[in-house]
């Protein structure tokens, strides 16, 4: 019988305690928790000056004071997605294409994970808020490329953006998991791109190095293995993913 771990045979090592691995180390924590502290400082700030002149015992006061921090709390959302966003954008941050060792020693793996860090729980945060146009400027801002008429269901994940590309008048489903990444016997980096007219059903997962070509369906539940080209006008469905039909000509 096969064991489940038969399948990866381990790689270089992870970390040591060299001056690379430590000071690495640090930047990993260092960097997200100056992010997400440049994002909440303002709330902080703002609740400390208000609380200066409240008057506890004025009912009024207590009520305003809890709009109030019902305002902050949104704001916080905004603010502590944002501010990573930003730090990801102005570092120009992004893992190059192709194959990469597992280990905080290989400059590549350190950016995923660092990327890691500062988007995915800012993602996570701003799916509270059902404002679908600050969630796609979000995911646009870490570097999705999407067409303007394209739509994203909200509750998607992208777990790479700089590694996917969407055209127009495309709809990613509900639930569906798009990703220029896997973690083999290597970290396997590769772009995704998207067509135009195209729908990707709900619950679907696109591995990396996919090409979707224009007006293709992908059903409900398929899964699209690494680096597998979907032909222009078909439709698919499946775990693996297989043709189960065709567009009719002229049809969405």
């Amino acid at each position: 019988m096969t064991r489940y771990r038969d399948g990866y045979k381990g790689g270089i090592q992870k970390y040591d305690f060299s001056l690379t691995s430590i000071s690495r180390g640090f930047l990993l924590l260092f960097i997200p928790i100056t992010a997400y502290t440049i994002g909440l400082f303002p709330i902080v700030l703002s609740i400390i000056y208000v609380l200066r002149s409240l008057d506890l015992t004025n009912i009024l006061h207590i009520f305003l004071f809890s709009g109030f921090l019902v305002i902050l709390f949104f704001l916080a959302i905004v603010l502590e997605t944002f501010i990573p966003g930003l730090f990801i954008r102005a570092s120009k941050l992004k893992v190059d294409e192709g194959e990469h060792e597992i280990s905080i020693l290989d400059w590549n793996f350190f950016k995923y994970t660092l990327y890691f860090a500062l988007y995915r729980p800012s993602l996570k945060l701003i799916g509270i808020l059902p404002l679908l146009p600050l969630r796609i400027r979000f995911l646009k801002l870490v570097g999705l490329k999407m067409g303007k008429s394209s739509v994203v269901a909200g509750s998607e994940i992208i777990h790479d953006p700089y590694m996917v590309e969407i055209g127009e008048q495309t709809l990613i489903g509900g639930w569906s998991q798009i990703t220029g990444h896997l973690g083999e016997k290597k970290l396997y980096v590769k772009k995704v791109k998207i067509g135009d007219n195209c729908l990707i059903g709900g619950k679907s997962f696109i591995m990396p190095g996919v090409v979707i070509e224009d007006n293709v369906t992908v059903a409900l539940n398929s899964v699209v293995l690494k680096d597998k080209n979907l032909k222009k006008g078909k439709i698919y469905g499946g775990t693996p993913v297989k043709e189960i039909g065709r567009k009719k000509q002229g049809s969405p």
